[in-house]
């Protein structure tokens, strides 16, 4: 989590997944992680497998995605919003819908 996290300061976009038995501590180290990012000034975000969504592809990324917009939307004007949403949009293309 570290490296990634060193590896974002040179410009370099990261994602870092936790996995592992239920019970062995990942959403400690992933809050604790979070702690050290956002005391740097940086943004993390989270998404959880759920098991009663295991029929829904990419759930805990769209967690996440909902997470950021949900910041988004109380952090911005109008005008960034769609700036945003436009460079969201050319960047996901198709791949888009499955975030929604």
């Amino acid at each position: 989590l570290q490296e990634c996290y060193n590896h974002s300061f040179n410009g370099n976009q990261k994602v870092a997944i936790i996995a592992g038995s239920s019970g062995t501590g990942k959403t400690t180290l992933a809050n604790r992680f979070a702690e050290l990012v956002l005391a740097g000034g940086g943004l993390f975000l989270s998404g959880k497998f759920d098991q009663l969504q295991q029929a829904i592809p990419f759930s805990a990324l769209s967690c996440a995605f909902n997470e950021y917009c949900n910041m988004l939307i109380g952090s911005v004007d109008s005008q960034n919003a769609v700036t945003i949403a436009t460079t969201l949009r050319d960047a996901l293309g198709q791949d888009a819908a499955h975030l929604i």
